[in-house]
């Protein structure tokens, strides 16, 4: 059983349910009341939504994943690069926990805010979170990454980050199934779990973000999300999660307010109001702050002021995926051009992971990076993800070349009396 198909049908059903309910409702999700123009709008927009991950994650994933990469040899035990990497994280990611809690920086919802410490540009340079997302897949068994595991979750989870338990139960869910230590009961079982907890995160996660603008402590926090759940009805809450989660996974509704604003964005586009997809990214920001003195706009940031989305959030603090085929609607004569780049970029970090290593848990990583970067489409976050690959190719050279020092002690002499010898 391959279990990246289960994702697979989840993230379609998802995408159906939501087309359905905005069908029965006539308006977008996550809107303010938006009316969808033309039921023929949405079945279109639901084709374009899923036929994609059907083809880039079957045939194409499956064409590069068969494509011979020459490996690297980098001379030492696999264990013994995992336990020193490993050791690194650790003292990489809680030095970035200090670097966020002292700055008060990259924390979700707040994408405006920047930092004037020096200190900030190494996190540029080191993607911490990334990183650790390379490790997860090269380096599950390793028995530093539960070290590195709790400090990632809890660094994430204080900045506003959901995402995490998502990769976290994906991940997990593939090694279960690969072990064959899966079953219905206990699907079920974390099913219902998962539910029952999430209202308890989500209200976290809103409340941390408002920390960014409001400077709440974490008893403030806290006491936030017990008045949250003490008012409301729990079941309620639940229905709330569940919701929420279905809007998130979904692109379907913002794939249709592009089909509707289609000649906004192409006028908007022409104006240079926001890049190009191929400029998404760390070498399109090199370029726009070297060449232009400018910080450059995505179309997932830039799509929050065009639509009508009743948000209180200043354009920049947040940004939504309008499906893999959105281009389509912006530029259309780019179309071929667009495809042929994003398959590229994923065989760039086919390339790339097989650099850093190989392993079945490393393939599920890289297929779920395919499912909610590229698919999204975020461009921007795919390639932050092939940088890291780099990162860690870079990381995993240097440590190699560390000699391995063994410690011996040295014989004891006993007092021998020659004239027994004699």
């Amino acid at each position: 059983m391959n279990p990246r198909l289960a994702w697979l049908w989840l993230f379609v059903l998802v995408n159906v349910i939501a087309a359905l309910m905005m069908w029965n409702l006539g308006e977008i999700l996550g809107g303010t009341g938006t009316r969808v123009d033309s039921q023929s709008d949405l079945i279109w927009a639901t084709l374009l939504v899923v036929v994609p991950y059907f083809v880039i994650l079957g045939p194409v994933f499956g064409f590069i994943s068969k494509i011979q990469f020459r490996s690297v040899d980098f001379g030492l035990d696999g264990a013994v690069l995992g336990r020193r990497i490993g050791q690194m994280l650790v003292v990489l990611q809680v030095l970035f926990v200090v670097f966020n809690l002292t700055e008060g920086v990259n924390i979700a919802g707040s994408g405006n805010t920047r930092s004037d410490s020096s200190f900030s540009i190494l996190w540029v340079l080191i993607p911490v979170d990334a990183l650790f997302i390379v490790y997860y897949g090269l380096y599950r068994e390793n028995k530093w990454f539960y070290p590195n595991l709790i400090i990632w979750t809890i660094s994430n989870f204080s900045r506003g980050w959901m995402g995490i338990f998502l990769l976290s139960i994906f991940l997990e869910w593939c090694r279960s199934v690969r072990n064959k230590r899966i079953s219905i009961s206990g699907v079920l079982l974390a099913l219902a779990v998962t539910l029952a907890l999430y209202p308890i995160f989500l209200s976290a996660k809103w409340l941390v973000r408002a920390s960014a603008s409001a400077g709440l402590s974490l008893p403030e926090v806290i006491d936030g999300v017990a008045n949250i759940l003490s008012g409301s009805d729990y079941f309620s809450l639940i229905g709330d999660g569940v919701m929420h989660l279905i809007v998130r996974i979904q692109s379907v509704s913002m794939f249709v307010e592009t089909m509707r604003l289609s000649d906004v964005l192409q006028a908007k586009f022409s104006a240079g109001e926001f890049s190009p997809f191929w400029m998404e990214g760390l070498h399109g920001l090199a370029i726009d702050r070297l060449f232009f003195g400018k910080r450059p706009m995505y179309i997932g940031v830039a799509f929050t002021a065009y639509g009508d989305f009743g948000s209180g959030y200043d354009v920049g603090d947040w940004n939504t995926s309008l499906g893999y085929m959105s281009w389509l609607f912006i530029t259309p004569y780019l179309v071929p051009l667009y495809i042929a780049y994003t398959i590229f970029l994923g065989g760039v970090a086919f390339w790339m992971l097989k650099k850093c290593g190989s392993s079945l848990l490393a393939h599920d990583l890289l297929w779920y990076t395919w499912l909610v970067y590229l698919l999204a489409p975020w461009v921007a976050a795919f390639i932050g993800f092939i940088y890291a690959l780099f990162i860690f190719f870079i990381i995993k050279m240097v440590v190699s070349k560390i000699p391995i020092v063994r410690f011996t002690s040295k014989p004891k002499l006993r007092n021998v009396s020659y004239d027994s010898i004699a």
